[in-house]
């Protein structure tokens, strides 16, 4: 199995984007992420397998003075590989980058890591549709700018899921400045 540590959002984002999800899904663009079970979300770090129980303590550290903060999802960005990834790339705020770099740095000792996800080599996105057929590009592109209009995204957990199957492991909810 494999884990991710990700930022969860607040209700009216998630079904927005899974709107976009399910747009590309019924124009037979990309079905993987209306199907896969997951959330809207922003991955911090990826691993091939952990220990749990010293994950969960991990990111309770990092989580417990971290406050809810909004990033701003202002383009779209494409991974051109065999999976060809179309994505929601948010503005790389302090606030998101700084979270980024203070969970690697509790996170320093955990072997496993996947590169991509870490400092230097991290490009913040939120998946819209994976294994796009090259061919079809162009028209996810056009399915989801037709009516696309820059996104508020207010980051409220934090969440170690076990993927695949998607599986919640825990979440750690951030503050709220009024709570």
């Amino acid at each position: 199995m494999s884990f991710s540590i990700e930022l969860h959002f607040d209700e009216k984002s998630n079904l927005i984007i899974r709107n976009m999800w399910k747009k590309l899904r019924e124009r037979g663009i990309s079905a993987y992420m209306d199907q896969y079970g997951g959330f809207p979300h922003i991955a911090l770090a990826v691993f091939d397998d952990i220990d749990i129980l010293e994950m969960e303590r991990l990111i309770e550290k990092v989580a417990e003075n971290e406050s809810m903060f909004t990033v701003k999802m202002l383009s779209l960005g494409i991974f051109p590989s065999n999976e060809n990834v179309l994505f929601l790339s948010p503005a790389a705020s302090a606030a998101l980058i700084n979270l980024h770099a203070k969970l690697h740095r509790t996170l320093k000792d955990i072997e496993g890591k996947w590169e991509y996800y870490l400092p230097d080599f991290w490009v913040p996105h939120c998946t819209l549709g994976m294994n796009i057929p090259k061919s079809k590009l162009h028209d996810a592109l056009d399915a989801i700018v037709e009516d696309y209009k820059p996104l508020d995204v207010r980051i409220e957990t934090i969440q170690l899921v076990e993927f695949n199957p998607v599986k919640l492991v825990k979440s750690f909810k951030l503050y709220s400045h009024g709570e």
